[in-house]
């Protein structure tokens, strides 16, 4: 009997600890990168500072650490360019890279689901715009007031994603970044 209660309150402990783990989880696919292709994690700012890397094999990556709630990126060995920003938030990543510019996503926590939703959003209000001035345009008045319109209900998105995000990382990362003190 003391075996089983042992082997219980062993097994409780185990899945208290997954619960409160620390540790961000990255699994990715990598299917249009060549085996063994190197992927650099890097801090998200100006410098790219490299933390780590890991290797794609068999269209696929995994990696691990200790969460710590920055905006990282992941950059193909071979490029300057990252190909996916991230929060290096607890729990389990999932990442679908690719080449393309504006092609990769991620998904699986709430912190990096609102930003991969907010990369969307800047991304089809970013293409209305252009496709705006890429027209040819009679009247530069309505072609600014259509742009105004745009960028303000970009920006209302934003602060949006803000406010709803206030208690993470995404929504001080938000704060501190775009919008106006």
């Amino acid at each position: 009997m003391k075996g089983r209660k042992f082997i219980g309150l062993a097994l409780a402990a185990t899945l208290f600890a997954a619960c409160q783990s620390d540790t961000y989880y990255i699994k990715g696919e990598a299917h249009d990168f060549a085996d063994g292709t190197v992927l650099y994690l890097a801090e998200a700012d100006g410098t790219h500072r490299v933390l780590d890397s890991m290797t794609v094999s068999k269209g696929r990556f995994a990696y691990d650490a200790l969460a710590d709630d920055r905006l990282l990126c992941l950059i193909p060995a071979g490029t300057t360019d990252p190909a996916l920003y991230f929060f290096a938030c607890p729990g389990n990543a999932y990442v679908e890279l690719s080449p393309e510019m504006g092609g990769s996503r991620v998904s699986g926590t709430r912190v990096n689901n609102e930003w991969q939703a907010l990369n969307d959003t800047v991304a089809k209000y970013d293409g209305h715009i252009r496709t705006l001035f890429a027209a040819d345009s009679i009247s530069p008045q309505k072609t600014y007031a259509v742009s105004e319109r745009l960028y303000t209900t970009l920006t209302r998105r934003i602060s949006e994603a803000a406010l709803r995000n206030s208690d993470n990382a995404l929504g001080r990362f938000i704060s501190s970044h775009y919008l106006p003190k």
